[in-house]
């Protein structure tokens, strides 16, 4: 059983995914600037990340990649800047915490 350790950080500098038994880097996901607590593993199917809002921009974003592809597939315009995030072990449910204090489910 392989065991994957996956980080993020507030700068644009990806998500990282090493093998925690040796440490190799696995796959460098693009992308990304996500907050604390804004990364999220959706069940086996995929990784969820809250990106840093643009100054310019009103609402926030949430982007999706496929475990084996580094580029992000699909990206979510919620309303507002998510400030957390996270999904049951299924991948059923993705809650997200909104910057007002909302709290935003969706279901897989």
């Amino acid at each position: 059983m392989e065991t994957t350790v996956i980080a993020s950080s507030s700068f644009d500098c990806g998500i990282g995914s090493w093998d925690l038994k040796t440490g190799n880097e696995q796959l460098r996901f693009k992308q990304c600037a996500s907050p604390a607590h804004g990364l999220t593993a959706v069940g086996e199917k995929f990784l969820a990340a809250s990106q840093l809002r643009n100054a310019s921009g009103s609402s926030g974003s949430v982007f999706f990649w496929s475990w084996n592809k580094p580029l992000v597939e699909v990206k979510s315009f919620p309303v507002e800047s998510i400030t957390a995030l996270t999904s049951n072990s299924e991948g059923t449910y993705i809650v997200g915490g909104g910057a007002s204090g909302d709290i935003f489910i969706t279901f897989q």
